[in-house]
């Protein structure tokens, strides 16, 4: 899946998938983004981001996120 890389009032942006995110238990059935809901994001390489969903739990270790 290809995003566009968006200027948004200064701060570069790219969409998530609402889909995806649904699928994750990220946001409702409604589509509803949770005003609490935090996202990292972390460079692992060039031109590489990694995002995770931030839980009460913190944010899921890189060894749990790729056995899913």
């Amino acid at each position: 899946m290809f995003r566009k890389l968006c200027d948004r009032e200064g701060t570069p942006t790219v969409s998530l998938d609402k889909d995806e995110l649904r699928m994750d238990g990220i946001i409702d059935e409604s589509g509803e983004i949770p005003d609490s809901q935090e996202m990292h994001v972390q460079r692992v390489g060039k031109g590489a981001y990694l995002v995770r969903a931030v839980s009460a739990n913190g944010i899921p270790e890189l060894d749990r996120v790729f056995q899913s």
